[in-house]
């Protein structure tokens, strides 16, 4: 990277940040792009030569945000050290504890760019795309050491956990559950001990059961419609 590239980087990270901090402590609504280069000493036209609008700025965050995750995945695929399922875990603790350590700017970014509920194209549906790409090589490289069932394919895997996980972080930036006080790390923890141990190899009784009950069904549909 030259120099020039290097002051616009800089430059960049010098609006993110001031932009940031009057969001936590003036909130979304209340801060206008005049406030923002006022505290930089810069123009309005320079702001807008980096971003559009100050929309722009809550999309620039929840994409870092997506590229955090995707990170968290990538190191985790290149460690052989531990089992598939730990290195989930350990993405799934890393995600949590940055949400926990910032829980209203984060939620304030979900919100805002609508990142868990209405992402339909641009940079943030790309960076969504790799973070499945990711979960869904961690799930494949589990089922290649035995660690993860095989009878179900890597990318439906990835959509059922974060499927899982958006709802979970959605109700908790909400504050949906208001007489909760767990973190999102328990949450996250909780609900991952229970999909992991559906997705291990050895399969828990209640799913052979209702396997079993799903089999003898479709047995008796098939003699009723001989009959």
């Amino acid at each position: 990277m030259g120099l020039r590239e290097e002051k616009k980087a800089e430059q960049r990270r010098a609006i993110l940040n001031t932009a940031a901090a009057l969001f936590r402590k003036r909130g979304y609504e209340e801060t206008r792009v005049r406030d923002i280069v006022q505290r930089l000493r810069i123009s309005e036209v320079t702001f807008f030569n980096y971003f559009p609008t100050k929309d722009a700025l809550i999309m620039a965050f929840a994409v870092e945000m997506l590229e955090y995750s995707i990170a968290s995945v990538k190191r985790e695929l290149e460690r052989r050290d531990c089992s598939v399922p730990d290195r989930i875990r350990s993405v799934i603790r890393q995600w949590a504890t940055s949400w926990d350590s910032d829980p209203k700017f984060h939620a304030l970014v979900a919100k805002q760019s609508r990142m868990m509920t209405d992402v339909k194209g641009g940079v943030l549906r790309d960076r969504s795309l790799q973070l499945y790409e990711q979960y869904e090589r961690l799930f494949a490289e589990g089922q290649k050491r035995g660690e993860i069932r095989a009878d179900q394919k890597p990318l439906h895997l990835a959509e059922m956990m974060e499927g899982m996980l958006v709802l979970i972080a959605g109700n908790w930036v909400s504050g949906w559950w208001k007489n909760r006080s767990d973190s999102l790390e328990e949450r996250f923890t909780n609900a991952m001990d229970v999909l992991l141990e559906g997705c291990g190899t050895a399969k828990p009784a209640r799913l052979r059961a209702s396997r079993v009950r799903r089999g003898l069904k479709s047995t008796s549909a098939k003699r009723l419609r001989r009959v």
